[in-house]
């Protein structure tokens, strides 16, 4: 845990550049095998976020979100400049 007491968890990459999601983080977030999550380049790391299922189809994906549109620009806009921080 960490100073703040929420539980922190330490995974190793695999040489096909593999992680496990531990099954407790798994379990909190409803993500199941074969389940697709975003992996989101952020200022600190990589922010991985469950995307929620739906029967198959990916059209509309983001339709029933309640999203701000300005604020997921600015998280890609702040992705992007990571980006190319690090020379990805």
């Amino acid at each position: 845990m960490n100073k703040a007491g929420v539980p922190t968890f330490r995974v190793k990459v695999s040489s096909r550049g593999q992680v496990v999601i531990p099954k407790l983080l798994r379990e909190a977030y409803g993500i199941k095998e074969g389940q697709e999550v975003l992996m989101i380049p952020v200022e600190n790391g990589i922010l991985v976020k469950a995307l929620p299922i739906r029967g198959g189809k990916l059209r509309g994906l983001l339709a029933d979100l309640d999203v701000d549109i300005k604020e997921c620009e600015n998280i890609l806009a702040e992705a992007r400049r990571s980006l190319f921080r690090v020379g990805l």
